[in-house]
């Protein structure tokens, strides 16, 4: 199985991200291998682009710190499922998810996505308010 982590760094002893879809890197951990690869998180617009490329892999879990709507609404399919994992390191995480010891999320964490594509209040999506406009790094707790 392919498991997704959101990182603040790219390796299994880096902390779990405080915001999945603005993670520093996403972690692709293979359950049956035992092997992982560290992927930057290059999403210039916030629009979670590459969160499809993960499904399209086979991606069956994804494990986050929180997880606002839009990243949610992408990666919560029929086919995977997301987990939550707060204030422990990537690999304590997947640690918990294999003994079954993470709680499957519903709904996303975040009421609200944030820093998405400049237009797309705009276009009447993610009304997000006027905050976060631009492609600055944000912290949420």
């Amino acid at each position: 199985m392919l498991v997704l982590l959101g990182s603040d760094g790219n390796k299994l002893e880096s902390p779990i991200a405080k915001r999945f879809g603005h993670a520093n890197y996403f972690i692709l951990y293979n359950t049956e291998t035992k092997s992982f690869d560290a992927f930057e998180n290059i999403d210039e617009g916030h629009n979670h682009e590459n969160l499809q490329e993960f499904l399209d892999k086979g991606v069956e879990a994804f494990i986050a710190g929180n997880i606002g709507p839009h990243a949610f609404e992408i990666i919560n399919t029929p086919k995977s499922k997301v987990y939550l994992a707060r204030k422990m390191s990537v690999q304590e995480a997947i640690e918990k998810f294999l003994k079954g010891e993470l709680n499957q999320l519903t709904e996303p964490t975040a009421k609200r996505s944030i820093g998405h594509g400049k237009d797309e209040e705009h276009h009447g999506r993610h009304h997000h308010d006027g905050e976060h406009q631009g492609r600055g790094r944000h912290s949420h707790d």
